[in-house]
């Protein structure tokens, strides 16, 4: 862990009392000694990084140095007319201060400052491959209307414990049993090239929601906009999805005219849940 593995303090233990209960010293200790950088502010960064820093994060960085517009004031709480023109970054890093002083809260000027980063998380931004090939695990995460997407990488060796439930032999009495696991990830740029070719789309829709698909088209149409100017949101994600091979019909044209609809929107709730 990037925080030098520092000990919970009594300050800090009563303080994260009820959420100790909830999950253990261990896990508590886990989220003090870690390090996340986000990379992009809306409305989903806000309500990610209220939680984490209410929650007791070891240090929280925020990279954005956007100004705060008009239009950003409707939907991204913390900020108000007096933050129009500052950078987003730091009047988040500011606010969210106020919330836990015990967490280290900064906005960074670079993203070559990086040193000690456990987890970067993009938010609209397509940065999952540079991360990997940096071996840093990271996050993938925006939402636009009432829709909504996440892609986790891992790496290729992600070390996890899950906890089950046996019974004693001879007590008879039900105990918790811990077992260490490896789980493989694909990297972002894998999981949106492969083609699903053949079956149908009935079959298909019994294990994938044609969100899925539509949510990772999405996430790669910043390079294209960049390449080419602007795209039409529906015709895009169709082109995607044809490359892709999927059934005739899977996704359906009144899915795709409220993606279309919703592009570009933010709606609290939807960006609470995500």
């Amino acid at each position: 862990m990037s925080q030098h593995n520092r000990v919970i303090s009594k300050e800090e233990e009563a303080l994260y009392d009820r959420q100790i209960r909830l999950w253990g010293m261990e896990a508590q200790s886990r989220l003090r000694n870690c390090s996340i950088l986000f990379i992009g502010v809306k409305t989903v960064t806000l309500e990610a990084c209220k939680n984490l820093v209410l929650g007791g994060i070891g240090r929280l960085s925020i990279y954005d140095p956007q100004p705060i517009t008009r239009l950003d004031l409707e939907t991204q709480y913390y900020f108000n007319e007096s933050h129009i023109s500052q950078p987003k970054d730091k009047v988040l890093a500011e606010k969210l201060a106020v919330l836990n002083p015990l967490v280290d809260i900064r906005a960074i000027s670079s993203l070559d400052d990086v040193a000690g980063v456990d987890l970067v998380v993009s938010i609209g931004q397509q940065t999952a491959g540079e991360w990997r090939q940096k071996g840093v695990k990271s996050i993938l995460a925006d939402s636009f209307g009432l829709f909504g997407y996440i892609f986790v990488d891992c790496l290729n060796a992600h070390e996890y414990i899950e906890e089950g439930r046996t019974k004693d032999a001879k007590t008879g009495e039900s105990e918790v049993v811990r077992s260490s696991k490896v789980a493989t990830y694909k990297s972002f740029e894998e999981s949106v090239k492969v083609k699903v070719a053949g079956g149908n789309a009935l079959r298909l829709a019994r294990k994938y929601s044609p969100l899925v698909f539509v949510c990772q088209a999405l996430a790669t149409m910043d390079e294209r906009v960049q390449a080419e100017g602007e795209l039409e949101v529906s015709q895009f994600i169709r082109d995607a999805l044809e490359r892709r091979e999927l059934p005739q019909g899977f996704v359906g044209d009144e899915l795709l005219e409220r993606v279309q609809a919703s592009w570009g929107t933010e709606f609290v709730p939807s960006a609470a849940v995500v």
